[in-house]
């Protein structure tokens, strides 16, 4: 005949095996969900991938969620994962408010946790930062300041000299400038020539470099010629009386 004494001993201690159970079925689940919880926080999380110095090349990117380099980012938290391929290189990320690289003496793969802000964020590889780093922008990109240059005005057109020639009446012919300076000063430029012829039977004939003008010799009155001139020496005459004459030189 059974023990009843015993038989209720073994039941108690059965129901306390099975509480014991329990809570630590229920600590295990609660853990569970507390990891898969961080796990699903992270995942939910934009990632970034740097990788460096792979066959210990010095090559070193960050690559964004869109799948091409980054240059600018959105505010916000981030994961980090970091392909770290080389003991002689390392990566190491740094701006407003973060800060966290993988050792220089080490391989594998890392994963940081960060959150953005705005700025300027650059990442290096600690041991040649010269030779393998990156920058990009977090929040609104910088305005562009264009520089414009503007352009040079255009050099100013010289004045035209005025120069004033006659022939007649009687055996006569002159040049001379409109406003009285001498004809020795004249420098090549355009120029405003007006004479006035008042002989039936002489005319007024100018040439020089690249120049041949005259009056008829049975012409009178007022001739205008806008020429150019150029460095050299010009005579004017009669033709029909060489012995009416003149000439100047003009400078360059």
């Amino acid at each position: 005949m059974s023990n009843p004494a015993g038989l209720a001993g073994r039941i108690r201690g059965m129901r306390v095996r099975i509480v014991a159970c329990a809570l630590a079925l229920s600590g295990l689940l609660v853990a569970g969900l507390m990891v898969a919880g961080a796990s699903a926080t992270r995942a939910d999380n934009p990632v970034l991938t740097g990788d460096v110095g792979a066959n210990d090349a010095y090559t070193i990117s960050l690559i964004g969620p869109s799948g091409t380099s980054v240059k600018q980012l959105d505010p916000g938290t981030y994961t980090l994962v970091v392909h770290d391929r080389s003991t002689i290189h390392n990566f190491d990320l740094f701006g407003p408010g973060v800060s966290v690289s993988t050792p220089v003496d080490q391989t594998g793969d890392f994963t940081f946790t960060v959150t953005l802000a705005d700025g300027t964020y650059t990442y290096v590889c600690d041991a040649h930062p010269t030779e393998m780093k990156g920058t990009f922008t977090v929040g609104a990109a910088p305005p562009t300041t264009t520089t414009t240059t503007p352009a040079p005005s255009p050099a100013p057109k010289p004045a035209a000299t005025k120069l004033a020639g006659s022939v007649g009446p009687g055996r006569s012919i002159a040049l001379g400038t409109s406003d009285g300076s001498s004809l020795s000063s004249l420098s090549a430029g355009p120029a405003t020539i007006v004479v006035r012829d008042r002989s039936k039977t002489d005319n007024f004939h100018l040439s020089g470099p690249g120049l041949s003008l005259s009056t008829g010799v049975a012409f009178r009155g007022t001739k205008t010629w806008k020429v150019t001139l150029k460095p050299g020496r010009y005579t004017y005459r009669s033709d029909p009386h060489p012995v009416l004459h003149g000439a100047f030189t003009v400078g360059s």
